[in-house]
C-alpha cells in the first residue's frame, strides 16, 4: 500500500503536469491564430493607440477593413490630439504590402495628397522627428495579428466572454516580438516603434481560432484591436504614383508649423 506522502507527491505531479499542458496548449492556439484568422479572408477592424512618451499624450483610433490573404486594408483614423500640425479630425489610410499610406492634404501638395510612410528612410536625415506618423506604423491589424505567432510558452486560460455578441475564449501572456519577427522581418520596424521586444498581451479567440481582440501593453502605452464580420467584402487600391509625395523630400526641413 502506497504511503499518504507518496500518494499526496503522485497527486501534485498529476497536477502541475495538467497545469503545464493547458499553458502550453494556450500557447499553441495563440499561436495559430493568426494562420486562422487569414483564412477567413477579409474582416472589419476597429482600433485604437493610447500613446504617452517622448511629448506624445493623447489616443487615435480607427475604423475599416482589412483583405487578411493579400496584406491590405483602409482604415480612417481620427489621430486627435496627436495629429498636431499634420491633420486635424480623420484622416484616410492604405495599408498595403508595399508601405503604408496616408492621405495628409493639410502638409501635401493638393495633386498629390497621399504620403507613403518609410520611416526607415526618414531615420538617417538629421533633425527630423515624425511624431505620431511612427506611431502609424504600428496600427496596422494585419501587423499586430502577426504577432501572436510570438505567444510564450506562459499564455494562459482566463476564462470565456464574449465579443461583440461572439462566443470567445480570453488568453493572457508575454508575446516575444522578435521571435514573432523571426518569420515576419517587415514587423521589426513595428517591433522598434513600439519600444519592447516582449509585451504583455490578452488576446481574445472564437471558436474556429480566429482572433477577435487584442490589447498589447507597451511602454509608450496601449494598443487594442478587433476583427468582427469576418468575409465582409474589400475593395481596395494603393494611390497612384502620381498622387503620392515623397516623405523625406516633404520633411527635409522638419515637421510643418502649425
Amino acid at each position: 500500500m502506497r504511503r499518504p506522502a507518496s500518494l499526496v507527491a503522485a497527486a501534485l505531479l498529476i497536477m502541475l503536469a495538467a497545469c503545464g499542458s493547458e499553458s502550453a496548449n494556450a500557447a499553441e492556439v495563440v499561436r495559430a491564430a493568426p494562420a486562422k484568422t487569414a483564412a477567413a479572408g477579409s474582416a472589419k477592424v476597429a482600433m485604437s493607440l493610447a500613446i504617452s512618451t517622448g511629448g506624445l499624450d493623447g489616443t487615435l483610433t480607427g475604423e475599416g477593413v482589412v483583405d487578411l490573404k493579400n496584406g491590405r486594408g483602409a482604415l480612417t483614423i481620427d489621430l486627435g490630439s496627436l495629429g498636431g500640425s499634420l491633420a486635424t479630425g480623420t484622416v484616410e489610410t492604405v495599408l498595403d504590402s508595399d508601405g503604408i499610406f496616408v492621405k495628409l492634404p493639410r502638409v501635401a501638395p493638393a495633386a498629390k495628397p497621399w504620403i507613403k510612410l518609410d520611416l526607415k528612410a526618414l531615420a538617417g536625415q538629421a533633425g527630423v522627428n515624425t511624431g505620431s506618423l511612427g506611431q502609424l506604423q504600428s496600427a496596422d491589424p494585419s501587423q499586430a495579428l502577426e504577432f501572436l505567432k510570438g505567444a510564450a510558452d506562459d499564455m494562459k486560460k482566463v476564462g470565456s466572454e464574449k465579443v461583440r455578441g461572439a462566443d470567445t475564449t480570453h488568453y493572457r501572456g508575454a508575446l516575444d516580438l522578435q521571435k514573432a519577427a523571426a518569420g515576419a522581418p517587415a514587423l521589426n520596424t513595428v517591433v522598434s516603434a513600439l519600444g519592447a521586444a516582449t509585451v504583455p498581451t490578452d488576446v481574445w479567440i472564437d471558436g474556429e481560432g480566429r482572433m477577435r481582440k487584442m490589447i498589447l501593453t507597451v511602454p509608450s502605452g496601449k494598443a487594442e484591436f478587433e476583427m468582427y464580420d469576418f468575409g465582409t467584402p474589400v475593395d481596395v487600391e494603393e494611390p497612384l504614383p502620381s498622387q503620392v509625395t515623397d516623405l523625406a523630400t516633404l520633411f527635409s526641413g522638419g515637421l510643418p508649423k502649425k
